[in-house]
């Protein structure tokens, strides 16, 4: 992700916006699809980052990217709840991230600063929620290994996509704009 600073320009903004909602396009419905996923108890619809990404573009009339990283194979309720914990834990970041570029940028919940504002207030009882629910699947199932697993592979996936050539790009710069 671009440095701070960096984010709180509208350029290095609209490139973490346009890379983010390419990221989550591909994660979110291969993730919230894994068998065995209903069962933990969480709310996808209360969780969905994608909406707030696409409702962020809009208002900022940014355009989202054309390119998008691999959909992920999820296969099963473990995997998807460690890439859950890397996506909510992202979330609790985002409000780091509000904080530092709603001001410089004019920033609110409704006007461009969703997605980094997270669940509100709420961001941190959210956190807990999921942390109990991976509890109770690791408890009932067994399975660490895989939330871990399922964890390291959606960082790395990240990592990747934000590392790829062009992922960071405002659409300004994709589109040969000055």
């Amino acid at each position: 992700m671009p440095a701070l600073d960096e984010l709180a320009t509208p350029d290095g903004y609209a490139a973490a916006l346009r890379a983010l909602h390419a990221f989550h396009a591909a994660w979110e419905p291969a993730l919230w699809r894994a068998p065995g996923l209903a069962g933990a108890g969480l709310d996808p619809a209360a969780r969905r980052k994608l909406p707030l990404l696409e409702r962020d573009l809009r208002a900022l009339g940014i355009a989202p990217s054309e390119n998008h990283p691999p959909i992920p194979v999820i296969p099963d309720a473990a995997a998807a709840l460690g890439a859950l914990y890397v996506l909510e834990g992202a979330t609790l970041g985002g409000r780091v991230i509000h904080r530092h570029v709603a001001g410089p940028l004019g920033l609110t919940p409704a006007r461009g600063g969703a997605y980094y504002h997270g669940y509100g207030a709420a961001t941190g009882t959210r956190w807990k929620e999921l942390g109990a629910a991976i509890d109770r699947h690791v408890a009932a199932h067994g399975d660490e290994d895989r939330v871990v697993e399922g964890a390291v592979a959606c960082f790395a996936a990240l990592e990747a996509w934000l590392a790829t050539p062009g992922a960071l790009l405002p659409e300004a710069s994709l589109s040969g704009a000055p």
